[in-house]
């Protein structure tokens, strides 16, 4: 399995991009990170195990039943041993987010509206969390 950094930015993802000072951050404090949601393609991150060997970055599709699938993927990946960093709206009402986060995930809220990559600058219509799984939890 490789471990290169994929970049999360692109048209595919409904959401745009992660914005590249995020990623700055987390990389300084988390090191290399593994991106099982490229937009190249060339990773069904549903699909594979995870690597145990560094830090996931998510930033799943935003669009409606994806979150779920990729917050499920995180819970169970989490239980194998694999240290995931799952970026996702603050939608802390739904099914997913107290049956696949809130019970194995610490939470980070980020301060404002994240501006992605692809939306000529515009804040997000909503906030933004991070979800960080220890692994083994």
């Amino acid at each position: 399995m490789t471990t290169a950094f994929y970049g999360s930015n692109g048209h595919y993802w409904p959401h745009g991009g992660t914005p590249d000072h995020l990623l700055e951050e987390l990389t300084q404090e988390f090191g290399p990170l593994f991106d099982p949601c490229p937009n190249d393609y060339q990773v069904d991150g549903l699909a594979i195990s995870w690597p145990l060997n560094q830090w996931v970055f998510c930033n799943p599709p935003y669009s409606r039943g994806h979150i779920n699938k990729w917050a499920e993927k995180c819970f169970n990946e989490s239980k194998r041993g694999v240290k995931i960093i799952l970026l996702i709206p603050a939608y802390t009402d739904t099914r997913y987010f107290w049956s696949f986060i809130h019970p194995s995930a610490s939470i980070r809220f980020i301060k404002g509206r994240l501006r992605f990559k692809g939306y000529n600058g515009k804040a997000a219509a909503f906030p933004s969390i991070l979800c960080i799984y220890q692994g083994g939890e």
